[in-house]
């Protein structure tokens, strides 16, 4: 390891992201080696990883939600790293592989969601996962309908940037009203704020801003 004037600090360059594009263009977004602890909130408290459990993140790694759900906060949690490499996503073997292996937490985008809701889930024990969590988009609540319907089981939303950690979240086991993606992460400042940044009161349109 580097030593003196080279040694390493948590200030220096760990990685780069691409932002998806979804509102311009795609931009670089920079981390430096604080950020693993940041995702300390995303793994433990919203997608409620154990010591040594089993979790199962779908992303590809091209994606900043492969490091939010894969690696840095799951890993300090002391969860294990379930892996399945698909040429093309099937809903049927994901769920084999959840059944067989007994993975205890799960997150995926909720487009990965709806297409499980198609399948027969009756075929397939899950009991063993104790949680499902989804980001990455606006979770449809028919599908979480049909989710809670078919297995029993909640789907926690939540929402961040790859700019951030989680912003916004369904933590622990706090009641889940669907099409809500939660309630504040404390280690940000969130406000809905109008268009001349002032609070809007509860049940009016404005803008999440940190």
């Amino acid at each position: 390891r580097p030593s003196g004037e080279a040694n390493t600090q948590n200030s220096d360059i760990m990685l780069r992201y691409f932002t998806s594009g979804t509102s311009g263009y795609p931009k670089m977004v920079q981390h430096n080696f604080t950020y693993p602890l940041g995702h300390i909130t995303t793994a433990k408290f919203w997608q409620n990883v154990i010591d040594d459990g089993l979790h199962l993140s779908i992303a590809e790694t091209g994606w900043a939600k492969a490091m939010w759900g894969k690696l840095y906060g799951q890993w300090i949690c002391g969860t294990s790293i379930f892996v399945y490499d698909m040429m093309s996503f099937k809903p049927a073997a994901v769920l084999r592989q959840i059944e067989k292996h007994k993975v205890t937490t799960f997150c995926a985008p909720p487009t990965v969601y709806r297409y499980l809701v198609r399948t027969d889930l009756s075929k397939y024990d899950l009991s063993k996962c104790r949680r499902f969590s989804t980001a990455g988009e606006a979770l449809n609540g028919e599908v979480y309908n049909k989710w809670l319907e078919q297995t029993g089981k909640k789907i926690y939303e939540g929402y961040g940037q790859s700019e951030s950690t989680i912003i916004c979240g369904n933590f622990m086991e706090t009641p889940v009203r669907p099409g809500s993606m939660g309630r504040p992460n404390p280690l940000y400042d969130v406000e809905v704020l109008d268009q001349n940044g002032k609070a809007v009161p509860a049940g009016e349109v404005g803008e999440l801003c940190i």
